[in-house]
Parts: structure tokens; C-alpha cells; sequence
């Protein structure tokens, strides 16, 4: 199994978290893998027959995908809120969901899948989807409240009171409600669980117990529990366990490397 990322140009840095690439080229079953909620939305290129282009919107619960011993993957990770120029539709309508790119772009997913059958190999397919996205660079970037309000709640790793970020927005709580579902697809509760979650999880191999729980800014070690069944499915123990048999791919919400 090999997973790899590398960071956007400059001109998508707002937009773009990394691109990433998955390879498996056992030859026997891997079984499932867990995916996390992240709060962001994917363009996922599945090479492992042909070239597959599908937008996958952001999740608010995990979702444990099977994968082919011959599975080949390379993806765009937008950041949250980052996708919404560059689609141009209310995110929350993609929330939870697998969309055909070709649904949405259907000139530009005809030329998206014949140039990357051509790319060779994962750089030159990195390299690739950066001008694709280049050529359809938006002249703003988007709803600059909620960018502000997200940078802050993922600065802070989800240890926002909602009602702060009227401020920082600079609309009331019900506004701020309505432009988080258009430009993020969540509800910023919904991403404030999401970050503290992804926080957890960075802090999974030194903590444990309540110890992991406070650290982590769960009011106590049953809250954590909850928390990690609703995002998850996993008690934190399992998903701990879990993740200990698996090699190679993990899901981080930490910053790409190059």
C-alpha cells in the first residue's frame, strides 16, 4: 500500500488542501478501509478500472469503503468551504454524497478523464489536475465570512462556542447557519465535532482515557465515547485498535508534505 500528498500552488493554497494518491498492489484481499469525516470535499479519480471521476461531498459520519487488492486512486482534497467557486452550487446538496463529475462538468470531466488515462504515473497526475483547476480558477474566492469563521474553528481544533462566530461572520446565528450549508455543506456545530474529532485522532498514539478525553477538549471520557460512536461508529479504543492493524493509509487531517 502506498498513500502519498503533496501541496497546491500558491493560486489554489486558499482553495486546496493537498492532493493525494492511493496505490494497493497486493495480490491478496485488503478488505475495508475507514474514512473519516474531515469537513472537506474530494474530486476522486478511481484509475483502478479506467479512469471513474465522482465528487464526494463532505461526511458528518464515517463511511468504510471496501478496497481491491488492485485499487488505484489520486484525488483533489478541497479545503472546507474551498470547493464551492470552483463548483458553484450550494455544497450542502453534495453533503453525505457520491456525484458523477460529469453531472456537474460535463465538457470539462470528458477532457479530465482522457488527460489523466494518458498521465504518467502519480506526479505527472498531481501535476495535471493543478492545471486543470488553474484553468478554472474563480475570480473570488468565495464567501470570505465563512472562510474566516472556518480558519478560526479549525485553528482552534473545534473549541468554538457557535454563537461566537456571528462576529466573526458578521451576520446573525441563523445567517451563519445558511452560509455554512451553501459554502461548507455542514453546519458549523457539525464541523466544530469534526475538528475536535480529527484532534483526537492526532493525539491517539502518545493519550489515552481520560487523559486523551480532556486533552482532546471533551468535557470528560463518556463525551468522548459518544462523540466518536456518532462520527466514527467506533468506541475510541476500537478505533485506536483498528487503526493498529492497518498499514500505509492513514486519514489525517494534519497538512500535506510535498
Amino acid at each position: 500500500m502506498r498513500y502519498v500528498e503533496a501541496l497546491p500552488c500558491t493560486a489554489l493554497a486558499p482553495y486546496v488542501q493537498c492532493y493525494w494518491a492511493l496505490e494497493l498492489s497486493g495480490e491478496a484481499p485488503v478488505g475495508v478501509h475507514r474514512v473519516l469525516p474531515d469537513g472537506c470535499l474530494d474530486i476522486l479519480v478511481d484509475l483502478t478500472g479506467g479512469v471513474g471521476l465522482h465528487v464526494v461531498g463532505a461526511m458528518r459520519k464515517a463511511e468504510v469503503v471496501p478496497l481491491s487488492p488492485r485499487a488505484a486512486f489520486v484525488a483533489v482534497r478541497f479545503r472546507p468551504g474551498g470547493a464551492q467557486p470552483f463548483l458553484r452550487l450550494p455544497l450542502n446538496e453534495l453533503t453525505d454524497a457520491k456525484v458523477a463529475l460529469g453531472d456537474l462538468w460535463p465538457p470539462e470531466a470528458r477532457e479530465w478523464r482522457e488527460r489523466l488515462a494518458e498521465a504518467p504515473g502519480t506526479a505527472a497526475r498531481f501535476a495535471l489536475l493543478e492545471r486543470l483547476l488553474l484553468g478554472r480558477l474563480p475570480g473570488q474566492e468565495g464567501d470570505a465570512g465563512v472562510r474566516r469563521a472556518v480558519d478560526h474553528i479549525l485553528g482552534a481544533r473545534g473549541q468554538v462556542p457557535v454563537r461566537t462566530l456571528e462576529a466573526v461572520v458578521g451576520v446573525g446565528t441563523r445567517q451563519v447557519e445558511r452560509r455554512f450549508h451553501a459554502a461548507v455543506g455542514l453546519s458549523p456545530k457539525v464541523l466544530c465535532r469534526i475538528a475536535r474529532m480529527q484532534h483526537a485522532v492526532e493525539l491517539s498514539r502518545g493519550l489515552e482515557g481520560a487523559e486523551w478525553a480532556l486533552a482532546a477538549g471533551y468535557y470528560d471520557q463518556a463525551h468522548q465515547v459518544r462523540e466518536f460512536r456518532a462520527l466514527t461508529g467506533l468506541t475510541p479504543g476500537a478505533y485506536v485498535r483498528e487503526q493498529a492493524r492497518q498499514v500505509g493509509f492513514v486519514q489525517s487531517s494534519q497538512e500535506a508534505g510535498a
